[in-house]
């Protein structure tokens, strides 16, 4: 039986961890803000921008990590469906292949889409139209970083599944 690869889980791991940081980075800049704003009367330039970039590199790297432990949205309705009428996981095992291929095929397109945005942003020296300017590339590589940690966990999940493994049924 092939199982979900250790190295993969370790990485994704590390990868929350980092995703876990910035979001406390992102509560505390808001609460700074708020502070700032409220009682100082003098709020930054730069914190709203500096939230959304990191809830950008949040959302994409945190969706594999989301993978591995379930953490996406699932259709119960057609698993339980399948359980009450039929007395092996095999179909079962079938839907979620699927399932976590249209996934991979959807993020590869959603990969091809990251790479040709921060080619343009390489070529074209583009930055940020923001209060504070930065090269467009360090938020669209995010998409990138994201999509392929996504993939090595969809194909690993699969895998897993082609291997008779039953975590990800």
């Amino acid at each position: 039986m092939l199982k979900f690869p250790v190295f993969v889980k370790k990485l994704n791991h590390v990868v929350a961890i980092i995703c876990g940081c910035m979001v406390v980075l992102i509560s505390v800049l808001t609460v700074f803000e708020a502070i700032a704003r409220g009682v100082f009367n003098s709020p930054t330039s730069w914190s709203l921008n500096v939230c959304t970039w990191l809830l950008i590199w949040f959302a994409f790297l945190g969706s594999a990590y989301s993978f591995q432990e379930h953490g996406h949205v699932g259709v119960d309705m057609f698993k339980d469906y399948v359980d009450k009428h039929t007395k092996t996981r095999f179909p079962r095992r079938v839907m979620s292949v699927a399932g976590y291929s249209i996934s991979i095929v959807f993020i590869g397109v959603l990969l091809y889409g990251g790479i040709s945005l921060c080619k343009k942003a390489v070529s074209m020296h583009q930055m940020t139209t923001t209060s504070i300017q930065i090269p467009m590339v360090v938020l669209t590589s995010a998409m990138v970083v994201g999509c392929l940690l996504m993939l090595l966990t969809l194909v690993c999940i699969v895998l897993d599944l082609i291997g008779k493994g039953s975590d990800y049924l």
